[in-house]
């Protein structure tokens, strides 16, 4: 009886074996070897393992450049229009750019004129020694008077011409006569009415409003100057 229940045991085991084993090919230690192993995919390289060439040869992508500042020290120019003979003409001009959300403001704008030259006598200490020295021009005939005020107060001046010629002759005329008498030029200003616009105003206007006032002022004037000399009366 013992014997039959150790013989079954061991069949027992045989057959669990033979059923664990069956269908599976036998694999040679040289197979093994020899059989590549399966493709995952692509191999991933570790940093270490990429060499300086590779590193240097891969595209670098470009620095973005800053944006340039506005160049220091640049003129701004200011859009003027007139001249306007009556004020409520450029008064009602403002009013239209005002409708149109465009700033213009009506002033009175100094304006260069015609080159004038001046003869003159130098600034004297005080306004009593210019008196003195007045005298004794007038005395000698010669026609002048005293400069009240400005760059030249307390000078003499002999007259203001607006020929070159004639203002260098004068002077020569008076140093032989042994006065010290000098010349230079003094532009001349005069005021007048006109519209300045800031810089960039000018340009949201459309087209059709400078044509509209073209037709209704045919006199008026449109020019650009540089803001800082646009002098106000």
């Amino acid at each position: 009886m013992r014997w039959i229940v150790l013989a079954l045991l061991f069949a027992n085991i045989g057959l669990f074996a033979w059923f664990q084993t069956a269908g599976r090919p036998a694999v040679s230690p040289a197979d093994a070897r020899a059989r590549p192993p399966a493709e995952e995919g692509e191999r991933i390289a570790l940093v270490r393992e990429v060499s300086r060439e590779q590193f240097a040869a891969a595209p670098v992508p470009p620095t973005p450049e800053p944006p340039k500042p506005k160049a220091a020290g640049t003129e701004q120019l200011c859009t003027l229009l007139g001249p306007f003979v009556e004020e409520y003409q450029g008064r009602d001009i403002v009013q239209r750019l005002q409708a149109l959300q465009v700033e213009g403001r009506l002033r009175e704008v100094e304006m260069d004129g015609q080159m004038r030259y001046w003869v003159f006598l130098a600034p004297l200490g005080s306004r009593r020694e210019a008196l003195r020295k007045l005298r004794e021009l007038q005395a000698a005939g010669v026609d002048s008077y005293v400069i009240p005020k400005g760059s030249l107060a307390n000078g003499i001046s002999f007259g203001i011409f607006t020929e070159l010629d004639r203002a260098e002759s004068l002077a020569a005329e008076l140093r032989d006569r042994g006065v010290d008498a000098q010349s230079r030029e003094e532009p001349q200003t005069y005021l007048e009415r006109w519209i300045v616009l800031e810089p960039g105003a000018a340009e949201q206007l459309a087209d059709d409003f400078w044509v509209q006032l073209q037709a209704e002022y045919p006199e008026l004037d449109r020019r650009q100057n540089l803001c800082s000399e646009v002098r106000e009366g």
